[in-house]
């Protein structure tokens, strides 16, 4: 999440609003069927970014963010309530995800809630990241960027055939999804290291985003955090890259 209030708005809400202290003034009316009905259904707990002075602020503190619903049977849609100031908005940190879905994908003793606590993250959004990084691009699609700039670096028997993640996953969908994502990434480090000149950045995702970003203008390298040219990502030695 992403905002831009001033200090003194962030800091009255945590005051006021949050478990054992207040609720935010309840809806009148659902937003999906306008029912006229809706409940409290719990808070949801969000780290955010504070723009200030025009520089990403990061409080230690999660925001609470109250839940609610509509009381209709047929209905049931959830919401989140946000306050005026805040948008929603991720930032991205592509390092971050290409090494939290590594390390999900490829040890195989990790699992999703055993992974999200090294990268100060949910579970959830650990396996969301999986779930992206599958959705990204398709392997054909990179390997064939490949070929352009090193015809005989594009193999497509370069690709892991199985990952330990695959073993754990619960449906059969969950399992091309996990392995597509190991594709991905695997193509993505084969592009990054066939570069005539090396890419400064050691990060083959982040590096991909930042190419596609000046092109599309979706994505803003700047929320991404920091990183030093020089440090090494030993996780890819497990896709033997």
């Amino acid at each position: 999440m992403s905002i831009a209030p001033t200090w003194s708005e962030f800091k009255t809400y945590v005051a006021e609003i949050g478990p054992g202290r207040g609720r935010p003034a309840r809806p009148g009316q659902c937003v999906c069927c306008e029912g006229a009905r809706v409940w409290f259904n719990g808070w949801r707990l969000v780290w955010i970014t504070l723009r200030v002075e025009g520089q990403p602020q990061r409080p230690a503190e999660g925001l609470p963010l109250q839940r609610v619903r509509c009381a209709r049977r047929t209905c049931g849609r959830s919401w989140t309530l946000r306050p005026p100031w805040l948008y929603p908005h991720r930032s991205l940190e592509p390092d971050v995800a290409e090494a939290a879905a590594l390390v999900y994908l490829l040890d195989p003793a990790a699992t999703y809630v055993s992974v999200a606590p090294a990268f100060q993250c949910s579970w959830v959004t650990v396996w969301r990241w999986v779930g992206w990084v599958a959705a990204l691009a398709t392997p054909g699609a990179l390997l064939a960027r490949v070929a352009r700039v090193a015809p005989r670096g594009a193999v497509p028997a370069l690709l892991p055939r199985a990952v330990p993640a695959a073993a754990r996953a619960r449906s059969p969908e969950r399992v091309r999804r996990v392995l597509q994502a190991a594709h991905v990434l695997a193509a993505l480090t084969h592009l990054h290291r066939a570069q005539p000149e090396p890419p400064p950045d050691p990060s083959a995702l982040r590096w991909f985003l930042v190419g596609e970003c000046r092109f599309s203008g979706v994505w803003d390298p700047a929320c991404s955090k920091a990183w030093d040219p020089r440090e090494p990502l030993p996780l890819r030695d497990a896709l033997g890259l």
